[in-house]
């Protein structure tokens, strides 16, 4: 990826984390990126290409963030202890990307079935991991989608009140907070 178009994905990413959609114009992008307007359209389209796109790769970038060193063997703590803390270390370090994606996924913009087919395209080793839980009779006996919601979809929630100033999540925590939602999952 060049770096003029990294910098412009960024710069929107920021703008609509900060200020939403419609604090977010293609010259304020411009301005940010410290590119000339044009150059963004020698990239994308329009506004909206552009924004699909930073959805898109971040979608990508969290997918690969979750997934490392994450294997396709049988669930165990261990490997939940390694999603977890994957998701919340991305989440912390990355701040703008969730709230861009709280924006997005209020806009007009969010579609659906094209989340579906992103999850499915970036999110599918994860929700096997959970599936393969289940059907081991590890997990609850709901579905993989509410597993996975249940145990990691709460760290959005947590990592967006620490970095409002709301909540500290420390690292001395971290071992809590995996225990309390690996039991969440867990058959009884």
């Amino acid at each position: 990826m060049t770096d003029k178009r990294e910098r412009i994905l960024n710069a929107a990413e920021a703008l609509i984390a900060h200020y939403g959609f419609q604090g977010m114009s293609m010259q304020l992008v411009a301005r940010q990126a410290d590119v000339a307007t044009g150059t963004i359209y020698r990239y994308f389209k329009d506004k909206e290409s552009l924004l699909r796109c930073v959805h898109e790769e971040r979608m990508q970038e969290v997918s690969v963030a979750l997934l490392a060193g994450l294997d396709s063997g049988p669930p165990s703590y261990q490997q939940f202890r390694t999603l977890w803390l994957n998701c919340i270390r991305y989440l912390l370090d990355n701040p703008d990307c969730l709230m861009y994606r709280v924006q997005y996924e209020a806009s007009p913009l969010f579609n659906r079935e094209e989340e579906k087919q992103m999850d499915e395209r970036y999110f599918k080793p994860v929700f096997e991991f959970f599936e393969r839980g289940r059907e081991a009779g590890i997990f609850r006996n709901i579905p993989a989608e509410l597993l996975g919601f249940l145990a990691l979809e709460n760290l959005m929630l947590l990592t967006q009140k620490h970095t409002k100033g709301c909540i500290r999540l420390e690292e001395s925590l971290y071992d809590e907070l995996i225990d309390a939602a690996w039991n969440a999952i867990l058959k009884r």
